[in-house]
This record gives C-alpha cells, sequence and structure tokens, in this order.
C-alpha cells in the first residue's frame, strides 16, 4: 500500500516537474525580443542642379548696303538754230537752241539823234523780212538801245521810238502775217559795253531784233 503510494507520489511529482519544466521552457522561449527600432535614415535632399539654359544671341546680320547705280541722263542738246544770212555790212548775227539775234548799229538805220529811217536803211529791213519769211509763227521782240549821253529819260524815250519805227515799216513793207511782233526801248539800261569812248557807245547805239521760231 505504501509503495503504491510511493510511486503514485512519484508519478505526482514527476508530472510537476514536467509541467514546470513546460512552463519554464514556455517563458524562456516566450521571451519577448527587444522592440529594436530601426533607425530613421532621413534620405539627403539633394537639389537638382539648375542649370542655366544659355543665351545665345542670334547673330546680327547687316544687311548689304547696295547703291543703286548712278545713271546719268544722257545730256540731250537742242539742235542749234542756224543763224541766216544776211548780206548787210555792220550786221551781227547771232543764234542758239531758242533764238536768233540781230544787231543792227544805229547808224545804219537813223541818223544822229533822230528816230526816223534812213532812205538806205529801208534795203537792210527789206533783207530782214526776207528771213522773218522762213519762220511762220515766230515771236519777234525789236529793242531800242542808246549810249549814256544825255538824260535817261530822254534816252529811253529815243530808243522806243526807233523801235517801232522799225516794226511799222517791216509789218507795211513785209507783211505782218503770221508773226507776232512787239517791241520794247531799253534807253542806256542795258550797254553791251562799258561807254568809257566813243568807239564803244557807238556799240551801244543799237536796234535788236529777236526772232524765236516756233519749235
Amino acid at each position: 500500500m505504501l509503495k503504491q503510494k510511493n510511486v503514485g507520489f512519484l508519478l505526482l511529482f514527476s508530472c510537476f516537474l514536467l509541467s514546470a519544466c513546460g512552463e519554464k521552457e514556455k517563458q524562456t522561449t516566450e521571451i519577448n525580443a527587444p522592440q529594436i527600432e530601426a533607425p530613421q535614415i532621413e534620405a539627403p535632399q539633394i537639389e537638382a542642379p539648375q542649370i542655366e539654359a544659355p543665351q545665345i544671341e542670334a547673330p546680327q546680320i547687316e544687311a548689304p548696303q547696295i547703291e543703286a547705280p548712278q545713271i546719268e541722263a544722257p545730256q540731250i542738246e537742242a539742235p542749234r538754230i542756224e543763224a541766216p544770212r544776211i548780206d548787210v555790212p555792220d550786221l551781227s548775227i547771232t543764234s542758239d537752241n531758242k533764238q536768233i539775234t540781230i544787231q543792227i548799229p544805229d547808224t545804219v538805220l537813223f541818223d544822229f539823234d533822230k528816230s526816223e529811217l534812213k532812205p538806205s536803211a529801208q534795203e537792210v529791213l527789206d533783207k530782214i523780212g526776207e528771213v522773218f519769211k522762213k519762220y511762220e509763227e515766230a515771236k519777234v521782240q525789236i529793242n531800242g538801245h542808246t549810249d549814256n549821253v544825255g538824260e535817261e529819260k530822254y534816252n529811253t524815250a529815243l530808243s522806243e521810238r526807233r523801235a517801232n519805227e522799225v516794226k511799222r515799216y517791216l509789218e507795211k513793207n513785209n507783211g505782218k502775217g503770221s508773226l507776232h511782233i512787239s517791241t520794247k526801248g531799253y534807253g542806256e539800261s542795258q550797254p553791251i559795253t562799258p561807254n568809257n569812248t566813243e568807239e564803244d557807245r557807238k556799240k551801244n547805239r543799237r536796234v535788236e531784233i529777236v526772232i524765236e521760231p516756233k519749235m
């Protein structure tokens, strides 16, 4: 009986040991692992480099300066009017591309200080009248001139009378036709040479007939 109790006791003790060992093992097994916090590693803030785009200036292309060629207009001279030939001594005849100028000394047409034509002047004016026939519808200007001897007013009036006398004769004896004749007395205001000598004054006493043909 005692033996059976010992055996029972041993079994109960063994169960206790086993239970205690199991508890210890369980406690050993259930050791809480330490909570290790992983270090917070902050990712480095890497700033992207600011790359400035290069400023590329467009090249300035200068437009070429092209000079237009200077074209000179051709100088076209108007045809020169041919001076007529009048067979009268001391008569001066000139011409350009616009007009014909006939200068007649006063001694050919008038006596000193007179405005009536000499008889010999008629032949001269008749030859000039023949020239008029070549220039129909021409403008004719008859100008009287004197030297500076005497009063200016008197000389102007004398030159006007002489110019009108030449006009009157030409229209009466050679036909006015289609000519346009006008007169002007300039007196001593338009000398062709200084009135220093008698020879110079003689040149200034004159009648000019200017013929401007219709172009």
